[in-house]
């Protein structure tokens, strides 16, 4: 299954790629602790992530970097599932950040997954949407407030 979200932010591409660390990260938990970060290294291939959700049935979701690329125009890095809750068995979420112009941009979210039946592939979509959706909202928060500049 594939999730795909795509994002105008009214910021400069420097300002919005170089915006994604672990503050951002951090911006992007879900609310009420519902889980924290056991492990950040960031987006380089190779570094690990890792959450704890505070939700007896989720335990940890855990990716690796393992691809990540910067041109004058598009940054993105792409993680995949080493423990990934759901009874989800491949997991791929490539983040892309491509320039629009001088001024704004678009933050990609596209999302693969799959498990081992595909009716709970199908079940899980709608989760799975309601969970990323929201970041639509919190990027342009995060990249669009004032006094936020990192030109």
């Amino acid at each position: 299954m594939r999730i795909r979200l795509i994002t105008t932010i009214m910021a400069p591409f420097k300002k919005v790629y170089t915006g994604f660390d672990r503050k951002l990260f951090e911006y992007l938990m879900p609310p009420f602790s519902l889980a924290s970060i056991e492990r950040y290294e960031g987006q380089a291939p190779g570094d690990i992530i890792d959450l704890k959700f505070n939700v007896p049935f989720l335990g940890n979701w855990t990716v690796i970097i393992k691809e990540a690329s910067l041109s004058h125009r598009e940054y993105s890095f792409t993680d995949r599932g080493l423990r990934v809750p759901f009874g989800i068995d491949y997991w791929k979420h490539a983040h892309r950040v491509v320039a629009r112009n001088n001024e704004s941009c678009f933050i990609i979210d596209d999302i693969e997954y799959e498990t081992s039946w595909v009716l709970l592939d199908y079940l899980l979509y709608l989760p799975l949407l309601l969970i990323f959706y929201p970041r639509k909202f919190f990027y342009k928060r995060y990249f669009e407030k004032k006094g936020n500049n990192k030109d």
